[in-house]
């Protein structure tokens, strides 16, 4: 079942997020190094801060007491991952490179995670206030999955989704596609019939989404590099992905 909230929501929800139980939910934060069009992207270094370490800053802007876990794979190609992991004090898990499916599924295990929020380290314009009212919606309601990508909404870069770890457990059986593996909640969008998914809408993410604000080519990280040495990381990490958009998207 499918149903579309909106973007705006009661204040006084909002106000509450962080006094609501953050019990065995957690955000996790997808990286890799072997990208094809950008190899070792999310350790990229922007103003001397790698492009991993950027989306984590973003993230703790709503993550409250909600741990932060990033999920990578065994592969040496990976250990520089963990090392940033270490240098940062967050908490990480190493699976599948390939099976994304199985390693969420270990990963939720391991944390004793019965929901979590799937980040993905190549998106340096997070909206960390979308996150939050999304996250506030599956805190107080029972939903499978709360996202903006049923249909996409949004610009590419923006993806988030909240979700119950059972929906995947419960799937570990089933014949996962090779797409699905890698893309993971593409198993549930084609059998959306057998879930309650609730779908983020925005308007003014409906009428921007032909941009790009995620990092797959070196013509996009050097985009993202221009921005960030303009203002600095004090003023963008801290800057609305909205404004970011006004300010150096739609005006080129």
């Amino acid at each position: 079942m499918i149903q579309e909230i909106q973007s705006k929501i009661d204040p006084k929800i909002i106000i509450g997020f962080k006094n609501y139980s953050m019990k065995n939910i957690g955000i996790i934060v997808f990286a890799r190094s072997n990208s094809k069009r950008l190899p070792n992207k999310v350790i990229k270094k922007i103003l001397n801060k790698s492009l991993l370490e950027i989306v984590l800053m973003r993230v703790k802007k709503v993550s409250g007491k909600i741990p932060i876990i990033v999920n990578t794979s065994g592969r040496k190609s990976d250990d520089e991952i963990i090392k940033i992991c270490k240098k940062n004090k967050i908490k990480y898990f190493r699976g599948s490179l390939k099976n994304v499916f199985k390693r969420t599924i270990d990963c939720c295990k391991k944390y004793n995670l019965e929901s979590f929020v799937r980040v993905n380290a190549d998106r340096p314009f997070l909206d960390f206030k979308t996150m939050e009212k999304m996250i506030t919606f599956f805190l107080l309601n029972k939903y499978d999955i709360v996202t903006n990508q049923y249909p996409r909404i949004s610009p590419s870069g923006l993806a988030c989704e909240v979700a119950t770890s059972k929906i995947f457990t419960e799937n570990l059986n089933k014949k996962i596609s090779n797409n699905e593996q890698e893309h993971i909640f593409n198993f549930f969008y084609k059998n959306a019939k057998n879930y309650k998914i609730y779908n983020l809408k925005d308007n003014f993410y409906s009428k921007v989404k032909k941009y790009n604000l995620s990092i797959d080519t070196k013509k996009n990280f050097l985009k993202v590099k221009k921005i960030y040495e303009k203002y600095g990381f004090n003023i963008l990490i801290n800057m609305d992905t909205k404004k970011i958009i006004k300010k150096e998207f739609i005006k080129s």
